[in-house]
């Protein structure tokens, strides 16, 4: 309340006259920022092969997808053995939440008007983050591009089972100061891939989907400011196929379904009021249906379940930034969440949670050297029952460059992951003798790069060690609605990620090579002399690399992927029936560029063919969940 109080009395008191120059976001004391583990730009990201957002992030180092096959099928993500819920998602600086089962589904996000994809390990170091951003274990940034001149663009893909996504995006400009962006996209699939079984061949069964995202962004700049509107829409009709196990013949292997609407509206207020003073406020409101059901006339076996659930969230967020001296500057970020939760479940509890969250923020800032340090607070109080839940988060990072073609990275941190709604009352998962997690972080990063002529080269080492206490782990059983939730007690977790790149241009030709490497070593050492100790935790692999090839010639480029995974298991107990087998799959892409003049307006042109999983390799992410083989993939877009 006193951040907000005093973020009004600056409006009223520093607020410039406003002007019709153009408008700047200074950071007159703000040098040069950490750089991401990983990032990729839109336009980058859809030339090497990205479709989606999951298919963007799955190859970064680090980085593992937990993918239950086909376009509907669940995508989370987990970064060094951590757990997705110690991954922030952010849009444009405001988290994508979800208290129910904190498992944020990546197949629901789009990058249809994202101008970057960014994951960071340390924490980013940048001024006006607010305090859940500061809590975050790692956070994955989606930053949306700004709307630029008046266009109009249409994109069409369509291919394997029975696949269709189109989409449109509008773009207007409606005043020097204020843009629109306005946009739709459908995707249906039938998602009927073959797989094997056993000693046959079987087609998926149930695994549709169909889903409508609507967009619509209003941004616009101040004196010395911005802000930004954003309204969100999603609604799908989807099946769950269910694991691939031996069942009594006649009978479907899954007749599941489920509905979801997700709604929100957030919106942000970036001003830098003098130039020591600058302050964000940011909001968010959401509604989130789910409707789940079982059909038990159309499958004996399945239990009969016919739930509806309804989630709502509210947000506000108030962030003041003070540069105290050329080098120093400090971050105040209070937040405030409510998230509640209605069920017909059977003797389900509707639980209510109020969350604060506050973090102090410090920077320095030299020519060669650079000093992060923040402590976050949060407290979480559920409804009804005891005591709230509490923890205080410390941050350090330091960076060093010795040299023009050398920096130097170190961080170390503590993070702190409440249960989820799930986790705690619903009797179909939850457990309510759960344990809050908490985890400890650390990590080096040595980057070294340079530039000879036409070449430019670029290489990445990292070690890190993490270890999580009272470790949650959410193990599926019979479908992906239905979860076991663990606490497996104690893991450590030492991993080593490797990255070098390539990139040549030459007139009319241009060739990229990034190669990947990561090795996880994530034990659990809950109870020693136990059956698991010392045991790989479940669905990480020891090994896991990946390379990216690009080729480019005119208005051509070719791409080929390669994704590999070491062999993992689906539980603690690393024993033969949970052993899940390596495996490596390609992807390539051919796609051309067309610039057209017709009169005084202008089109472009593209259109792309991609071939997934180009060998046609039978595998699994998730034990008993096979995903497709060989699948094809056309692209035509139109702007103009």
């Amino acid at each position: 309340m006193l951040s907000v109080l005093s973020l009004l009395w600056s409006a009223l008191c520093l607020q410039a006259p406003d002007t019709l120059a153009a408008a700047v976001l200074s950071a007159p004391r703000d040098l040069p920022a950490l750089k991401p583990s990983e990032e990729i730009q839109l336009k980058a990201g859809s030339a090497s092969g990205a479709v989606n957002l999951s298919d963007a992030v799955k190859r970064f180092t680090g980085v593992q997808i937990k993918d239950y096959g086909g376009a509907g099928g669940l995508k989370t993500i987990n970064v060094r053995s951590l757990g997705s819920e110690h991954v922030g998602v952010f849009l444009d600086g405001i988290q994508i939440d979800n208290a129910q089962n904190m498992q944020v589904d990546l197949g629901r996000l789009s990058l249809e008007g994202l101008s970057s994809v960014s994951l960071y390990n340390a924490q980013k170091s940048v001024r006006l983050q607010s305090a859940k951003e500061y809590a975050s274990g790692q956070a994955l940034h989606l930053t949306s591009s700004v709307p630029g001149s008046d266009c109009l663009r249409f994109k069409l893909k369509g291919g394997s089972f029975g696949t269709i996504n189109p989409s449109i995006v509008w773009d207007k400009r409606l005043a020097s100061r204020i843009g629109l962006r306005a946009g739709a996209e459908y995707l249906g699939s039938t998602g009927d891939y073959k797989y094997p079984y056993f000693d046959t061949t079987l087609v998926r069964e149930n695994g549709d989907i169909k889903s409508l995202r609507l967009e619509t962004r209003v941004c616009g700049t101040l004196d010395k400011g911005s802000w930004n509107i954003h309204l969100y829409g999603y609604g799908s009709e989807r099946g769950f196929p269910g694991p691939v196990i031996r069942r009594a013949s006649g009978f479907p292997f899954s007749a599941e379904r489920q509905e979801d609407r997700d709604i929100f509206a957030q919106l942000s207020w970036i001003q830098d009021w003098t130039e020591w003073y600058s302050t964000a406020i940011r909001g968010k409101y959401s509604n989130n249906y789910t409707h789940y059901a079982t059909h038990p006339e159309k499958n004996p076996m399945a239990l009969p379940y016919d739930l509806h659930y309804l989630q709502q969230s509210a947000y506000v967020s108030a962030v003041q930034s003070f540069a105290v001296a050329q080098k120093w500057s400090f971050d105040l970020a209070t937040d405030l969440q409510w998230n509640g939760l209605e069920s017909d479940a059977w003797q389900n509890a509707s639980p209510r949670r109020l969350c604060f969250t506050g973090a102090l923020a410090a920077r320095y800032r030299a020519d060669f050297f650079r000093m992060d340090a923040h402590l976050a607070y949060i407290n979480a109080r559920d409804a009804g029952t005891e005591p709230a839940r509490s923890a205080w988060m410390p941050s350090l990072s330091v960076a060093w460059e010795p040299f023009e073609w050398m920096e130097l990275d170190a961080f170390a941190k503590r993070s702190y992951r409440l249960p989820s709604f799930n986790d705690l009352y619903y009797s179909l998962m939850g457990n309510s003798e759960l344990r809050p997690e908490s985890a400890f972080q650390s990590g080096a990063d040595l980057y070294v790069h340079s530039s000879s002529g036409v070449w430019h080269w670029e290489g990445r080492i990292s070690p890190y060690y993490n270890r999580v206490s009272e470790k949650i782990v959410a193990i599926p059983t019979v479908s992906q609605f239905r979860w076991t939730m663990l606490n497996i007690g104690l893991a450590d977790i030492a991993g080593l990620d490797i990255k070098g790149g390539v990139t040549a241009e030459e007139g009319d030709l241009s060739a990229s090579l990034v190669l990947r490497y990561s090795y996880q070593r994530a034990l659990d050492h809950s109870v020693p002399g136990s059956l698991t100790y010392g045991n790989q935790l479940p669905y990480i692999p020891l090994h896991s690399a990946s390379s990216d090839i690009q080729l480019g010639w005119r208005a051509w480029t070719l791409c080929w992927n390669t994704l590999y995974n070491g062999e993992r298991w689906s539980r603690s107990a690393n024993t033969a029936d949970y052993y899940i087998a390596p495996w490596s799959v390609s992807d390539a892409q051919l796609s051309r560029c067309f610039e057209l003049n017709a009169g005084l307006r202008k089109f472009s042109i593209s259109a792309s063919l991609r071939v997934a999983n180009v060998f046609s390799y039978r595998y699994e992410i998730v034990q008993g969940y096979p995903m497709p083989g060989r699948s094809v993939l056309a692209e035509v877009s139109l702007q103009f």
